[in-house]
């Protein structure tokens, strides 16, 4: 889960995970499944942990479950 600064509503560097590290500042189009249909997420990769990858676009931010991942492009 998201984990804030207490200063601040972002989260700390340290807090990054490996994929948002890895994809830092690029766009990506993320593909899921939900509820029998195939959803498509465009943005920033802002956050990931164990379980879920935080998508920040033009519409607001979507937590994704990481099992519910087709596929991610650059």
């Amino acid at each position: 889960m998201l984990r804030p600064n207490m200063e601040s509503d972002k989260m700390d560097e340290k807090d990054t995970g490996k994929m948002a590290s890895f994809l830092k500042d690029a766009e990506v189009k993320i593909v899921w499944r939900e509820e029998g249909k195939t959803k498509v997420g465009r943005g920033l990769i802002k956050n990931d942990d164990e379980n879920f990858v935080y998508l920040t676009g033009e519409k607001g931010t979507v937590i994704v479950n990481k099992t519910d991942i087709v596929a991610i492009k650059q």
